[in-house]
């Protein structure tokens, strides 16, 4: 059986993924006038923040009263609060507060069924064009150039021309089937849902906390690896294999959990939607993030950020991490950057992926309006039009 592969229209950037790295990265360069179209491969935008009810914007502020990230980051947390549940500290919710005056991260709670709908008309407002249940499978190469990427989706397989490619997969899949170097991590087994219960629904009613409501419940491993069981293997998250094993062994940890609980008096609000690696794959960039650099300039920042983990840390994250340079359109975005140990940790979450969002959507836009390549983009242009976005690049150091 032959299976006809149909072309659609070319974009200037084709972005692969729309959790939170994939749609600032969209949203960035549509915003730059680029045409723009980001490939989900499910039906809900917001990736682990969402449909893995990873639902806690971690924080924004260096634990000292210093607002780390602005741009997009600050955006997103601002509409994730605007329109669901959130616990974020009152002294960040007004104009001009001092460092003095602030007691609490900049963090909070949020509805990830909410957010996930807001998404959606944050990237249609900004003139992106949304394919969703479309599964991006292979890019089509040209030497290491990327012509564009094949999709399968409803109709079958079709061919989206691109003039650059984000991959902000969450595993790199794009990038690896590209042939750029990567690295797997290492994931223990994890599994969290939202529940509640007779008595959260009571303690409800009286103190009207929907973001306490709303209850985190985990089976298995912490996220520092209490809980893992004994003698189970780390999963990589890189085959159907692992995934479904991950995913099943998962479900049985939470079985018995909620078992011998009385059933009319406990309810799981919902499962998540995807598999919760935290960390599948990343590429091995022009340079590397180690997550040693706390106070460290480096040459061509994109941004900083902090370890949501502790306070009193600062980081640059330098734009050589979003890309190879032996492949000269594709940059990356999101927990798939190069970034390992200590570094990916720090970058894998919500800031960390607005950051290389955004920088990668104006990255693209630049290497076409210049004419060159990803790693050939004139960095104090970039620098300049990050900072026009709102980034901070300020290390407090």
């Amino acid at each position: 059986m032959t299976v006809e592969t149909v072309t659609k229209k070319s974009h200037d950037v084709v972005v692969v993924g729309g959790g939170i790295g994939g749609v600032c990265a969209a949203v960035s360069a549509a915003r730059m006038g680029a045409s723009v179209l980001l490939i989900e491969k499910s039906i809900n935008l917001g990736g682990l923040a969402t449909r893995g009810l990873i639902s806690w914007y971690e924080p924004l502020c260096d634990g000292q009263g210093h607002r780390m990230v602005g741009g997009v980051g600050e955006e997103l947390i601002r509409l994730a609060v605007s329109v669901g549940l959130e616990d974020l500290a009152p002294e960040w919710k007004k104009e001009g507060a001092s460092p003095e005056e602030i007691k609490k991260r900049y963090c909070t709670h949020f509805s990830p069924t909410f957010f996930s709908l807001a998404l959606d008309r944050w990237v249609l407002d900004a003139g992106v064009e949304l394919v969703l249940d479309s599964h991006a499978t292979y890019p089509v190469m040209d030497e290491k150039r990327l012509r564009g990427v094949l999709v399968e989706d409803a109709a079958g397989r079709a061919f989206y021309p691109a003039k650059m490619v984000i991959d902000a997969t969450g595993d790199a899949m794009l990038a690896h089937r590209a042939g750029v170097p990567c690295e797997l991590g290492n994931n223990f087994l994890s599994y969290w849902v939202h529940d509640f219960s007779y008595e959260s629904a009571q303690k409800y009613v009286a103190d009207q906390n929907l973001a306490a409501f709303r209850h985190w419940n985990h089976a298995g491993s912490s996220a520092n690896g209490n809980g893992h069981p004994e003698g189970l293997k780390l999963f990589h998250g890189d085959s159907a294999e692992e995934i479904t094993e991950f995913v099943l062994r998962g479900k049985e940890l939470v079985w018995q959990k909620y078992e011998g609980i009385d059933p009319h008096t406990r309810e799981i609000m919902t499962l998540p939607e995807m598999p919760q690696f935290r960390t599948v794959r990343h590429i091995v960039g022009k340079s590397t993030f180690q997550g040693t650099e706390d106070g460290v300039p480096c040459t061509h920042p994109i941004g900083v950020i902090t370890d949501f983990r502790k306070g009193g840390t600062h980081y640059a994250i330098p734009y050589e991490t979003l890309y190879h340079p032996d492949y000269p359109n594709l940059l990356t975005a999101g927990r798939v950057i190069s970034a390992t140990g200590e570094g990916w940790e720090i970058t894998r979450v919500i800031p960390g992926c607005a950051l290389s969002g955004e920088a990668a959507g104006a990255a693209a836009v630049l290497a076409l309006s210049h004419g060159e390549d990803a790693d050939r983009v004139p960095y104090d242009e970039l620098h300049t039009v990050l900072e026009q976005k709102g980034v901070l690049f300020d290390l407090h150091a």
